[in-house]
């Protein structure tokens, strides 16, 4: 479910390696097979172990891959996408897009309802959009509207008066046409906002909170409905028997929350049938071998972690201190410590299962000389405690981080060692990913933190890293402001041949990588494991576990 909404909620603890196709952990001889643990009463669920979630299950508001999944389940979209990222139908049985490539007209499927009966329409479409252009919106998906027609004049509407937006046109029960302001080959990847029953939904233009009252109690279209909610436990779903893709073969779902420290032993016993990213690893690949009973699901992901520098930091503010930091963390060794042969240093903020992709770029090897020299220039000199300073002001910051991750367990020592060499002090602060995420987007209050994303479809980076995207719940969460970015990726999004518009982003992708908002860390691959149980489970880059889980079937 790579799309432009996942480039937005991406802020997941992935751990990256590089194999490249799904497949049996042992052989299939009978003398290789022990058999899985056996569930008694529960052999029609399949048990799925993945982070928690923040129980933001609401199209509208979701702000994390793991919520993301919920919504995934649960609602569906116009267009989803095959495993090559190329679109497909889904709600929309087909569409057109006019000669000047500024109207997108879809038609939708008549046979697609609600689970409470209703048939899904035009009108719950248009509802949703006009949910997120609302005046009082506060959530992330701003940008999904703010390039329709019309939009601005709805939007700053506080008094109810504008009824509708003006490019958002119901043509008829089941015909919806999208008319943006300026023909850009990335406005069709806006139409794929997750739909909400307007039926259910509904509010009065301006009531946000009595939207929110619903957060968690979604009903949507999707694979499956929602049934339990335990915070910190798990999510309790039933198979939709309606749905119009056709009744998942297993009955009962279940998002079981796991942790790094307990996500192998919920395999070993059979206590999740599926386990999302775990991390790739020697150790790990020998204790899922010796089961005989699990399977790895490994492929390239859309995908990539980082750290992030806040950039309304004096010190921080400066690009040459940033690629000091860069140039003064031996990002290969901490790759090679931590996945032991299996990860690739990450340079640009596109990954490489991205037709965009080029490893013609910056790549910012570990050099403690040049990292020094830098910060001589910039004035920055080591003081008597070892630390630089200048102008009354210290290299010493707070790095905010997550807990729950033996990949921050590596990457602390070695950052904080490799750092002082060159006279610069860090100290992590950890907190739970939820919190980490709400003081990165939200309160915006941090020195650097690190966090991975998981991409779209699309190599666009408006909602990364352009200015427009510097606001408070925005992903530019580090306040990269930069005329000449702004203006590449516009040119991107308006160049509809992809050979030229690949000559552009590799010119945008050299800026990021001399500007350095980020440190790229890591450029990540997913390994899924699933128990001999599950048939049919084959994830990719492009297509998660959610497109495919009204396929999957289980051995009882």
């Amino acid at each position: 479910m790579k799309r432009k909404i996942s480039l937005l909620l991406c802020l997941s603890l992935l751990l990256a390696v590089f194999f490249t196709a799904c497949g049996k952990s042992d052989d299939n001889s009978p003398e290789a097979k022990a058999g899985y643990p056996k569930r008694d009463g529960m052999e029609d669920t399949l048990i799925v172990g993945t982070h928690e979630t923040k129980g933001e299950f609401m199209p509208a508001y979701y702000g994390t891959t793991y919520d993301g999944y919920v919504n995934q389940l649960i609602f569906d979209q116009l267009l989803a996408n095959n495993e090559k990222g190329e679109l497909i139908p889904s709600v929309a049985k087909d569409w057109k897009v006019s000669d000047d490539k500024k109207t997108y007209t879809f038609h939708l499927r008549d046979d697609v309802k609600f689970t409470d009966g209703t048939p899904l329409t035009a009108k719950d479409v248009e509802f949703t959009y006009l949910t997120i252009a609302d005046p009082n919106y506060d959530g992330r998906y701003i940008t999904m509207v703010s390039d329709i027609k019309g939009y601005k004049e709805y939007h700053e509407d506080k008094n109810g008066k504008v009824k509708s937006i003006s490019g958002i046109k119901v043509e008829d029960k089941y015909t919806i046409s999208f008319t943006f302001n300026e023909a850009m080959v990335t406005n069709i990847y806006n139409c794929q906002m997750l739909i909400m029953p307007k039926h259910y939904y509904g509010f009065e233009k301006g009531d946000i909170p009595k939207l929110k009252t619903l957060m968690q109690k979604p009903l949507g279209s999707g694979k499956y409905i929602f049934v339990k909610y335990e915070p910190k436990q798990y999510i309790e779903f039933k198979a939709n028997p309606d749905y119009f893709g056709g009744a998942p073969k297993i009955p009962k779902l279940i998002m079981k929350f796991t942790t790094s420290e307990t996500m192998l032993q919920e395999l070993e016993k059979g206590g999740v049938d599926i386990q999302l990213e775990v991390p790739p690893s020697p150790e790990n690949k020998e204790i899922i071998d010796d089961t005989k009973f699990l399977s790895i699901c490994d492929f390239p992901g859309n995908n990539y972690g980082y750290m992030g520098f806040n950039l309304r930091d004096p010190r921080l503010a400066d690009k040459n201190v940033r690629k000091a930091l860069v140039y003064g963390f031996d990002r290969k060794a901490f790759a090679d410590l931590y996945y032991k042969g299996y990860a690739d240093v990450c340079n640009q903020p596109i990954s490489e299962a991205s037709w965009a992709y080029s490893d013609d770029v910056e790549k910012y090897e570990y050099d403690v000389d040049k990292a020094n020299k830098l910060l001589d220039e910039a004035g920055w000199k080591v003081g008597s405690d070892g630390i630089r300073e200048k102008d009354g002001k210290k290299l010493s910051f707070v790095w905010d981080t997550y807990t729950d991750s033996k990949y921050v367990e590596t990457l602390i020592p070695m950052l904080k060692d490799n750092w002082q060499k060159i006279g610069v002090k860090v100290e992590p602060n950890l907190m739970d990913f939820n919190a980490l995420a709400d003081k990165v987007y939200t309160q915006r209050k941090f020195d650097m933190y690190n966090m991975s994303w998981t991409l779209t479809l699309d190599p666009d980076a408006y909602d990364l890293f352009h200015s427009d995207a510097d606001i408070p719940d925005g992903n530019n969460s580090v306040g990269f402001r930069n005329a000449e970015n702004d203006k590449l990726i516009m040119e991107e999004r308006k160049e509809f041949d992809p050979e030229k518009r690949k000559v552009i982003i590799k010119e945008w992708a050299d800026l990021i990588g001399d500007e350095l908002p980020y440190m790229f860390l890591t450029q990540n691959t997913n390994w899924d494991i699933y128990s001999e149980r599950v048939k049919n489970y084959k994830t990719s880059p492009f297509v998660d576990w959610t497109y495919i889980v009204n396929q999957l079937e289980l051995e009882k």
